[in-house]
C-alpha cells in the first residue's frame, strides 16, 4: 500500500511538473486576415507580469520554434507570458508593415486577455522572424522594452539610424550560421553600429561565455553600455552551433530582457567610473584590499524616485530614500564580483546600472599583458597616452591611434600586444600604465624583491627606437628603470612572422608597501612606437622585515647607508639605503 502512495504521488508531482501552464491558440484578424498565436501562461502568475512574443524563422511554425527555443518552459518559474505568432504563409513581411500590426495587434490582445505588464513587453525570433524584429525596430520602440532577435539581421537596412532613442538589444548568433554567414554578413559590424548609434562609451568581451557550467554551448559576449541616454547592446557570439533555434541561449535572452521597462527610471555608479581592478602581492596571511567608496545617482522617467539600493553581488550595501546614494564596499578575499545598482520609482518600476570589481593575488608571479585579448581596444585596467590624448581601458573598438592587434601569422611568440605610438616630438608623452587610478587598477606590492619580464618590439620603425620601462610611485617618482630598445619590427603589418623574441628583465626592491605603477614610455621621436606582448612580475621572494611605512620627510638629502644602518662616505659595488630606499651602486 505504501509503494502504491508513494507511485501515485510521484505521478501527481510530475503532472503539476508538465503541466504547470495552459497552452491555446487564440485568433485575432489584422488588416482584415485572421492571423493565429500559441500562447502560454503560467497556472498562476502575478499582475502585470511581462508579455514575450517571439517570431519563428521562414517556411516554419509557432510549434518548430517552441519545440526548439523551450522559452516556455521557464515561465511558471519567471512568470511571464510568452505567445509565439504565426506567419502569412511562409514568410514575414520584412519590407512593409504587415507584421509589424500584427505585432502591435497582439499586444492589445494579450494586454485585453491577461493582466499582463505593458511597458515589460520583449521581442525575441529566429532567422527572417529576427530579420523582422530588425526592420521593425524602430517603429516599436515605444511598445518594445528589449530585442533578443538569434541567428538573423535585416542585411538590407541600417535600422540604427530610424531609431529615435537608445535601443536595448541582445543578437544570439553562431559563427557557423551557414544562413547568416558570421563574416559574410558582416554580423559583428551591424550590431556595433546601433551601439555606435547610441554613443555608448564602454565595451567589454567575455571569452568562453557559458550562461551556467550545464550548458554544452559558450562563445563570446559582447556588451556595448555608456550612452548618455542609456539603452545596452550586446552580441553574444557562439561556438557549437548553426542555423537552427538552441534553448541555450534562452536563460541568457531572458535575463538580459527583464531588466528593461518602458519608462523606467536611470541609476548611474559615477565611483567607480567602471570594471576596476586591484592586485595585491603580498604573503597570503598578508593579503588586504581597500575599501571602495560607492557613489550613483538616479534620476525618474515618471514620478519620483522612491528608493537607491546598493549591492555587492547578492548583499544588500545600503538602500537610501535620498540622495546622495552612496556605499562602501569591504572585500575580505581574491574575487571577482558585480556592483550593482537598483533605483525604484514611485510607480515601482525599477531600473539598474552595474560594473565588475576584480580583486586578485598572485601564485609566483601576475601576467599584466593578460589584459590583452580584444582586438582594437584599450584593453581594461590600463591608462595610455599617445602624446595628444589620453585613452582609459574599457572604451570602443578602433582601428586607429593606441588599442590592442591580434597578430595573425601562425609562427608568433604571442596572439595580442598593446601598440602605441608617439605623436609628438616630446619625452614620455607617449605611455602605457598599470596601476593607476585613471585606467581604474591599482597594483599593490609587499616589501621584497621582484623581476619584471617582457617581451617588447618595435611596430613601424626600421630602424628601431628606444623603449624605457619604469617602476613608479603613484606620484611619479622612479623606483626603478630601464631603457630597452628592441631587436624586432613587425613593419606595421599583423600577418609579420615572429619567433624566439629574448625575454627582457627588470629587476627591482620594494622598502615600502604600497600602491605602484608599471609604465612603458616611447621615445622622444616623433612616431617612435612599442607594442607590448608579454608582460610579467615575478616574485622573487618577500621580505617580511621590511620597511612597511615611511613618513615623507620635506626634502631628500642623500645620504647613503649601509644594510646595517651605517653612514657610508665613500660606497663600494652592492645593496645600500639612499632617502630610504634600496639602491644599487655598480
Amino acid at each position: 500500500m505504501k509503494r502504491t502512495t508513494l507511485f501515485l504521488t510521484l505521478v501527481l508531482l510530475m503532472a503539476s511538473y508538465v503541466f504547470a501552464y495552459e497552452k491555446q491558440s487564440i485568433n485575432i484578424t489584422v488588416n482584415g486576415k485572421p492571423r493565429d498565436m500559441v500562447v502560454f501562461t503560467p497556472n498562476s502568475f502575478p499582475a502585470k507580469s511581462p508579455l514575450f512574443i517571439v517570431t519563428h524563422g521562414m517556411n516554419q511554425d509557432p510549434e518548430y520554434q517552441y519545440g526548439s527555443d523551450k522559452m516556455y518552459e521557464m515561465i511558471d518559474t519567471a512568470k511571464f507570458v510568452i505567445t509565439y505568432l504565426r506567419s502569412d504563409g511562409s514568410t514575414w513581411d520584412t519590407g512593409g508593415t504587415n507584421d509589424q500590426t500584427f505585432v502591435s495587434k497582439a499586444i492589445d490582445e494579450m494586454a485585453s486577455r491577461f493582466d499582463i505588464d505593458r511597458d515589460r513587453v520583449y521581442w525575441s525570433g529566429f532567422s527572417m522572424g529576427s530579420m523582422l524584429i530588425h526592420h521593425c525596430i524602430a517603429n516599436m520602440q515605444n511598445k518594445i522594452a528589449a530585442f533578443a532577435p538569434t541567428s538573423g539581421i535585416q542585411f538590407s537596412e541600417q535600422p540604427w539610424n530610424k531609431c529615435n532613442k537608445p535601443v536595448n538589444l541582445l543578437e544570439c548568433i553562431a559563427y557557423d550560421d551557414d544562413v547568416f554567414g558570421y563574416e559574410q554578413y558582416g554580423i559583428h559590424a551591424y550590431i556595433e553600429n546601433y551601439a555606435k548609434h547610441d554613443k555608448h562609451t564602454k565595451y567589454s568581451k567575455t571569452i568562453g561565455y557559458k550562461y551556467n557550467s550545464s550548458n554544452w554551448q559558450d562563445g563570446d559576449l559582447e556588451k556595448w553600455t555608456g550612452g548618455p541616454n542609456g539603452g545596452e547592446v550586446w552580441l553574444y557570439s557562439y561556438n557549437s552551433g548553426g542555423h537552427w533555434p538552441s534553448d541555450q541561449n534562452r536563460q541568457l535572452i531572458w535575463n538580459f530582457c527583464k531588466r528593461f521597462s518602458l519608462n523606467q527610471p536611470k541609476a548611474n555608479i559615477t565611483e567607480p567610473t567602471g570594471e576596476t581592478t586591484f592586485v595585491c602581492l603580498s604573503p597570503k596571511d598578508q593579503v588586504t584590499f581597500p575599501d571602495i567608496d560607492v557613489e550613483a545617482t538616479a534620476k525618474a522617467t515618471q514620478g519620483t524616485i522612491s528608493k537607491v539600493d546598493i549591492y555587492l553581488d547578492n548583499t544588500l550595501l545600503n538602500s537610501q530614500t535620498e540622495a546622495p546614494y552612496t556605499a562602501t564596499v569591504s572585500v575580505p578575499e581574491a574575487g571577482k564580483y558585480n556592483l550593482r545598482v537598483e533605483a525604484t520609482d514611485s510607480n515601482g518600476k525599477t531600473g539598474e546600472s552595474s560594473c565588475a570589481l576584480n580583486y586578485k593575488t598572485h601564485g609566483r608571479f601576475y601576467r599584466l599583458a593578460d589584459d590583452f585579448f580584444v582586438e582594437g581596444v584599450i584593453p581594461q585596467n590600463w591608462y595610455v597616452s599617445n602624446g595628444s590624448n589620453t585613452f582609459i581601458g574599457g572604451g570602443m573598438p578602433s582601428t586607429s591611434g593606441p588599442r590592442v592587434l591580434r597578430f595573425t601569422n601562425s609562427t608568433r611568440d604571442f596572439d595580442y600586444g598593446l601598440f602605441v605610438e608617439n605623436n609628438t616630438n616630446k619625452e614620455k608623452a607617449a605611455w602605457a600604465k598599470f596601476g593607476v587610478k585613471e585606467g581604474r587598477s591599482s597594483l599593490n606590492l609587499y616589501t621584497g624583491s621582484y623581476k619584471l619580464n617582457y617581451k617588447i618590439c618595435n611596430w613601424n620603425q626600421a630602424d628601431f627606437s628606444p623603449v624605457t620601462v619604469a617602476i613608479e610611485t603613484l606620484d611619479g617618482q622612479v623606483i626603478a628603470s630601464q631603457t630597452y630598445t628592441p631587436t624586432f619590427n613587425f613593419g606595421g603589418k599583423v600577418n609579420t612572422k615572429f619567433s624566439s623574441i629574448t625575454a627582457q628583465s627588470l629587476e627591482f626592491d620594494i622598502t615600502k608597501r604600497d600602491n605602484y605603477v608599471v609604465a612603458i614610455y616611447a621615445d622622444a621621436k616623433r612616431h617612435a612606437d612599442f607594442v607590448i606582448g608579454q608582460l610579467n612580475i615575478n616574485i622573487k621572494k618577500f621580505d617580511t622585515t621590511g620597511i612597511e611605512s615611511i613618513e615623507n620627510t620635506p626634502a631628500a638629502d642623500n645620504t647613503i647607508y649601509d644594510l646595517q644602518g651605517r653612514k657610508v662616505t665613500d660606497p663600494a659595488k652592492g645593496l645600500y639605503i639612499v632617502n630610504g630606499r634600496k639602491v644599487v651602486i655598480k
